[in-house]
């Protein structure tokens, strides 16, 4: 068969393939290179069917393809939950972006309403792509067809939806009668219900994965959506400039009025004896990142239903954004003062880490907003604020927040900081090496935790599992066998009780 021809047999084959895939290797756990390896099979799909069917890959595609391929490799790299959450996360959306194709440009230029339409349009694709497969990409040439091609074809369609059929109900039948249930054993020699459950994940998987690739190769791309924004709604630049005109005065009054509070720190602490510093920084540091991402997404709703009627228009709106962008970046300022102060008092933690990168993705995505919308250029800022995205994840990958967490705390030591080892004890194995080497300097109470929990990274995992392979779990085992005497002795030490940071 040509499968430029006959592409639908190609990514049917293609997305059973990917399914049977997914059972083998998504259902080990923890995650591993199991699942690293599924998931760079999926992001590599596309461009290599394209290959196969002469449709080239567009430069949009490739580069979605290399963000998911290193999500996928994030999972195997790092073993911290959270990590592996957002690279799983970060692929799909890679998969998601190799199916929204614009009819006039590529993701980088194309703006947010014309991406949420062709993605809108692509889920459906994986949803019910499938469906167009089976009843259309593959339907054969009737007139051209023999007798006995038709027939073949006939009875693998039959086949296609009785074998499933046939399952299904003698599952239920054997559910429902232990003698029925005895001989269907004796002849086919299987659980059903684990049998069952392998076909349903190969299915569904496959069945998503079909129409996926049916969106990203076969699918006919989504034009650009032709309602012009005017006939049902938009605004003056005397609604708009009110609009700004006013934020831009409470921030400023904000500003002004917070200032001693904003940048006080420990002044400000000390000044008020009812206030905390974990109050000082719970009471602004969430509220402020909060309005830092409104202000964005303000700001762009006002670009975008703004008539720019004439050049004067869009002087004062990009005047007003401006200004409003630069308090924005005292308020952000002022968030960060208060996490390096909380950071000063109590140390680092998870929720510390990911708040910092979500105010960081914030503060950057408001700089290319101010690069892109504010120059003329609002078509780059979608692809750009993708990319701030994918940067700041790969980033946080790379840098390993669990061994930044101990390091930082470690650290607090030599200073005479409390440390606490009730928390850090719990970090995942990407912290192994580091609570290894600092052990040390531990006293014997905090020590004993530590090290209790440390030994348990040197025990085999169960099973053996090669899809569970993991380079942080694997680097952890071997410091730990590594160290087992030292870690023995610390973890006999009675333990003590502390109490968890803030």
């Amino acid at each position: 068969m040509d499968a430029a021809k006959r592409p639908g047999a190609l990514l049917l084959a293609a997305a059973f393939g990917t399914g049977v895939g997914a059972d083998l290797l998504l259902r080990a756990v923890p995650p591993g290179i199991g699942w690293t390896a599924w998931i760079l099979l999926l992001v590599t799909a596309p461009p290599a069917l394209g290959a196969l069917l002469g449709r080239q890959a567009g430069r949009d595609s490739l580069v979605a393809a290399l963000c998911g391929a290193l999500c996928a490799l994030g999972i195997t790299l790092r073993d911290s939950g959270p990590i592996a959450f957002l690279n799983v996360c970060g692929a799909l959306t890679a998969c998601a972006l190799m199916t929204a194709r614009t009819a006039s440009r590529g993701l980088r230029r194309t703006s947010i309403f014309e991406l949420c339409n062709a993605m809108t349009v692509h889920m459906v694709h994986a949803i019910a792509g499938a469906g167009f497969l089976l009843a259309r990409e593959l339907a054969p040439a009737r007139a051209a067809a023999s007798p006995g091609r038709k027939a073949a074809v006939a009875v693998v369609r039959g086949g296609a939806v009785a074998v499933p059929a046939l399952f299904l109900f003698g599952t239920l039948f054997a559910s429902a009668d232990d003698q029925f249930h005895a001989i269907a054993a004796k002849l086919f020699d299987v659980d059903l219900s684990t049998l069952l459950s392998h076909m349903t994940l190969t299915c569904v998987v496959g069945w998503i994965v079909a129409g996926f690739l049916r969106g990203a190769l076969i699918a006919d791309e989504v034009p650009a959506p032709a309602t012009r924004r005017e006939s049902f709604f938009s605004l003056g630049i005397v609604e708009v400039g009110l609009i700004l005109g006013l934020l831009d005065g409470l921030f400023l009054l904000f500003v002004t009025l917070q200032v001693p509070y904003l940048f006080g720190g420990a002044a400000t602490i000390a000044g008020s004896p009812s206030l905390t510093v974990a109050a000082y920084f719970r009471k602004g540091f969430f509220e402020l990142t909060a309005v830092a991402f409104l202000t964005i997404l303000t700001l762009l709703l006002a670009d975008w239903i703004l008539r720019k009627e004439n050049p004067r228009d869009t002087a004062v709106f990009r005047s007003l954004a401006a200004l409003n962008l630069v308090l924005l970046g005292i308020i952000m300022a002022s968030a960060w003062q208060r996490f390096f102060l909380y950071l000063e008092a109590y140390g680092l933690t998870e929720l510390r880490v990911y708040a910092a990168a979500s105010l960081a993705v914030i503060g950057l995505v408001a700089a290319w907003f101010a690069w892109s919308v504010l120059t003329g250029r609002r078509v780059l800022f979608a692809g750009g604020a993708i990319g701030v995205a994918y940067a700041v994840l790969i980033a946080l990958t790379a840098l390993n927040p669990d061994a930044l967490i101990a390091r930082v705390n470690l650290g607090r030591i030599a200073a005479g900081k409390p440390f606490d080892a009730a928390y850090v004890s719990h970090l995942s194995a990407d912290a192994a090496e580091e609570l290894i080497d600092g052990l040390p300097r531990l006293s014997p109470a905090d020590a004993c935790p530590v090290a209790r929990n440390l030994l348990r990274f040197g025990e085999p995992e169960s099973g053996n599992d090669t899809r569970t392979w993991n380079l942080a779990r694997s680097r952890a085992s071997a410091a730990v066998q590594a160290h087992s005497e030292m870690l023995t002795q610390s973890a006999a030490f009675p333990p003590s009780i502390h109490p968890t940071q803030e």
